[in-house]
């Protein structure tokens, strides 16, 4: 199959009665950036386990095809990419997406899958927390690899706590820029404020370090994830930035996030 294919296998699908969706993904579903390599990964969704055997059978999966179809009960739909299910991985794939067909209630479950509950921003924000902290005592201790590695271990799970707090899902990291751009956040977490800071921590550049857990404690406390940062006293200070605390942090082999909320 090619792609001058995919409005044939658009075309069947719209003329099968046990079709009730058709999504696109990825570029192609997004509009852009589109290059002559991107593929179609077509999700139709059939009523019923035996239409998406049928359509399996007649559509195999195969990773690398230029048209790659994933048939898929409603059921299953329903269920798939939601926060929390084993699928949680592929739900960034379903954001700012417009179903091509949807006999009914398709385009609220593609944009269910793009959002997700604020709340859950606490964990990801410990996460970040535990990897600058331990950046911040190996850069302390003489250890600037390890300092590196854990810098570089801290970004993605602030950015899952930073688009959490908004109530989306992180974007892949070939998305990132264009998320910001084209479905901005506040200041300052837009593209030209906050890509640079990332790269320099990303480049070993960690003085950035502090700065941006001082803005990533203020969102916190502003979106009722203030606990998150009180359990990592005494150190809050030193992890800051304060000069006037020394701050010898304790051991926290492993830190473990308070309950969510207020």
């Amino acid at each position: 199959m090619t792609v001058a294919d995919f409005e044939s296998l658009l075309g069947e699908a719209e003329a099968d009665p046990d079709v009730v969706g058709v999504v696109l993904g990825g570029s192609r579903g997004k509009g852009e950036p589109v290059t002559e390599r991107s593929d179609h990964d077509v999700y139709v969704i059939l009523r019923d386990e035996a239409a998406c055997e049928r359509w399996s059978t007649a559509h195999p999966l195969r990773h690398g095809d230029p048209v790659e179809v994933i048939a898929m009960s409603l059921d299953r739909f329903r269920a798939h990419a939601l926060p929390g299910s084993a699928s949680a991985w592929n739900a960034y794939t379903f954001a700012h997406v417009t179903p091509l067909v949807d006999r009914g209630g398709i385009a609220e479950l593609v944009a269910a899958k793009g959002r997700v509950d604020p709340a859950t921003g606490a964990e990801p924000l410990d996460d970040y927390v535990n990897f600058y902290y331990r950046s911040a005592k190996s850069l302390r201790d003489g250890r600037p690899l390890a300092a590196r590695f854990d810098a570089g271990e801290s970004v993605p799970s602030f950015l899952e706590f930073l688009f959490a707090v908004f109530g989306r899902v992180r974007p892949y990291n070939k998305w990132l820029r264009w998320e910001l751009e084209h479905h901005p956040l506040e200041p300052p977490w837009t593209a030209d404020e906050l890509l640079p800071r990332l790269e320099r921590i990303l480049d070993g550049r960690l003085e950035e370090q502090p700065a941006l857990f001082r803005d990533a404690e203020r969102l916190a406390r502003e979106r009722g994830l203030g606990e998150v940062i009180d359990g990592w006293e005494p150190d809050v200070p030193w992890l800051r930035g304060d000069s006037s605390n020394e701050g010898r942090p304790g051991e926290k082999a492993l830190h473990v996030a308070p309950p969510s909320g207020g």
